[in-house]
């Protein structure tokens, strides 16, 4: 009896943790923004000119913990360019939170964390917390803004 107690016990747990590990319940259009906010980040390691040009609204406007003010899209063009010649991402998880949609406009809360490699080829990690907010015109979903920053964990 006592085998089959640590057996369920160990069954329970087991479905309960896979149950929290698995991706949220999406909808159609969560999974669409989902899958193009995955896709700028594909474009921006690869380094391949995309993001943010291809990605963002005109009228852009966006800032972290390392801006001193909200950049528009030049200015964002400009800096991501000036980090791909300065440095790489050699590796990155995307951790999703939430995703809330209402009618052409989407805000998109995730987690990144990740290995980058400076110009001196110093290697270094760390955890972003991001919130961005996509809007719908004819031609698909288009970043307007956002904000990121590095959460002080357990410091």
């Amino acid at each position: 009896m006592k085998k089959f107690s640590v057996l369920a016990a160990a069954t329970v747990l087991l479905f309960a943790v896979t149950a929290y590990a698995q991706q949220p319940t999406w909808d159609k259009t969560q999974m669409e923004v989902w899958s193009l906010v995955e896709q700028s980040w594909v474009d921006d390691v690869a380094e391949n000119g995309k993001w943010p040009a291809a990605y963002v609204h005109d009228n852009y406007s966006a800032w972290g913990d390392d801006t001193a003010a909200p950049r528009g899209k030049d200015s964002a063009i400009s800096w991501s360019r000036f980090a791909d010649e300065n440095g790489n991402t050699l590796k990155y998880e995307l951790a999703p939170e939430a995703i809330a949609v209402a009618n052409d406009t989407a805000v998109v809360h995730y987690n990144v964390s990740m290995v980058t490699e400076n110009h001196e080829g110093k290697r270094s990690s760390s955890v972003g917390r991001i919130t961005e907010v996509l809007i719908r015109d004819g031609r698909g979903w288009k970043w307007l803004g956002g904000v990121s920053y590095e959460p002080k964990l357990n410091k």
